[in-house]
């Protein structure tokens, strides 16, 4: 029979011990027969999978306004630091359940929990924490599902959102029928479009919170130099960037204290148990809303991993050698800014959809700004009005490291391709509206 066994017990109960969130979801992840909840659970503490990042911002939003819904406990809005420390009493309750069922001499059960078991563990760890036990997301349609037809239904409901195969259609489409069933036509699509909201939000502007020295969304983000010590608010959109330097002391605090878990998780995931034998952390999977996106943890590091294979190797030459030109003009040798630059107008030119960078140019001296204030990308001929461009501040792009820059190149290519998705999607919600039964087909 197979299932967790004792050593398992013992390798998990010494990651729960010191907190080690990445090292424990991995282990379960890994082992042979699990049912993918490891998988999941890796999605939402490193927050690189849009079910992990929905998950984060429904639970922060649920508790933002919890008490005013009718929990018994006060509204909160969490840190990082907060987050994490429910994560690490989320283990712990976790570990419970399956000690439990090991000790029943049903090691399957111990490996693969039941979803009420899930739910309990939750809402444990939530209450712990004074949060309201429905800020886990998928918990207000198991309670319906258990109060309208009983445990075999919530344990069926339960499975099917852990099923990731075909990109997580198949959840997709039970999660979908089962709200309407379970929870009837107005609080299910209440649910559903709350779940849309966070879905829309997390794939255009979510981002993972394994870099410590970027702390924010998408296009809205704060920046570390590591050099300076110093962190700047970065905000992109309508083709341009601005940058400003974060002096309000609270808010440093806030940001340097995020910075702080991000590195001490990053620590405790090299500290492997002598007997953990999966060494190779497991990636979060590929999801129908997401489906494309680059492995960000795997994904290019350096310019010289984009080869002539790789999708955006056109535009690297491309800009590269307007970097080099520039170069050149100014007397100097290519050096470690000069790649910085280079990654950073790649990053800008995808972010603001940009195809070519046919010219990369430095500002212009004016009366108010020294020349090479900001860096130009620019798609066609200078001189037609109907050009396309974008820009940002060039002391940003040069002291922004390439791999940072990297992976916003990575993240705007899957935006491309989400577009795609979300344009398909838009037209079947449109059926859906005009035929409501489609829904319940």
């Amino acid at each position: 029979m197979g299932g967790l066994t004792q050593k398992d017990i013992r390798i998990l109960t010494a990651y729960a011990d010191s907190g080690n969130r990445e090292l424990y979801w991995n282990y379960l992840s890994q082992l042979p027969g699990a049912d993918g909840y490891g998988t999941l659970a890796l999605g939402v503490v490193r927050n690189d999978s849009l079910p992990g990042r929905v998950a984060n911002s429904y639970a922060q939003e649920h508790a933002r306004t919890q008490h005013d819904d009718g929990s018994r406990f006060p509204n909160a809005v969490l840190s990082e630091r907060q987050w994490e420390a429910f994560g690490q009493s989320l283990l712990k309750q976790d570990l419970v359940l399956r000690q439990y069922w090991s000790q029943q001499q049903r090691p399957e059960l111990a490996l693969n929990l039941p979803g009420k078991d899930v739910m309990t563990a939750h809402d444990r760890a939530f209450e712990q924490h004074r949060l309201d036990p429905n800020c886990w997301t998928p918990r207000v349609l198991l309670q319906a599902a258990l109060e309208k037809s009983g445990p075999q239904k919530l344990e069926q409901i339960w499975t099917n959102m852990l099923d990731n195969d075909g990109v997580g259609l198949p959840r997709v489409g039970s999660t979908s029928r089962d709200a309407f069933t379970q929870m009837g036509l107005s609080k299910g699509s209440q649910y559903l479009g709350t779940l849309a909201f966070h879905e829309v939000t997390q794939a255009l502007g979510g981002r993972s919170s394994v870099d410590p020295n970027v702390i924010g969304g998408l296009n809205d983000y704060a920046l570390y130099f590591e050099k300076d010590g110093k962190w700047a608010s970065v905000t992109s959109g309508g083709g341009h960037s601005s940058l400003r330097e974060i002096t309000d002391p609270g808010r440093i605090a806030e940001l340097n204290d995020a910075r702080e878990v991000r590195l001490e998780r990053q620590q405790k995931a090299t500290q492997f148990h002598p007997e953990d034998p999966y060494r190779t952390i497991t990636r979060s999977p590929l999801t129908a809303s997401v489906d494309g996106v680059p492995d960000l943890q795997r994904g290019a590091t350096r310019l010289a991993d984009i080869g002539p294979g790789h999708v955006d190797y056109g535009l690297l030459q491309q800009v590269s050698g307007h970097v080099a030109g520039i170069d050149a003009k100014a007397g100097r040798t290519p050096d470690e800014s000069s790649e910085r630059l280079t990654a950073s107008v790649m990053a800008l030119a995808r972010q603001n959809n940009l195809d070519r960078a046919d010219h990369v140019l430095l500002s212009a001296q004016t009366a108010d700004n020294p020349a090479g204030r900001n860096v130009f990308v620019v798609q066609g001929d200078i001189n037609d009005p109907a050009h396309l461009r974008a820009s940002m501040p060039t002391d940003v792009a040069v002291q922004t490291p390439v791999e940072q820059s990297l992976q916003r190149l990575e993240l705007a290519s899957a935006e491309r391709q989400q577009a795609v998705a979300q344009r398909q999607q838009q037209e079947l919600d449109n059926q859906v509206r005009e035929h409501p039964q489609m829904r319940m087909a």
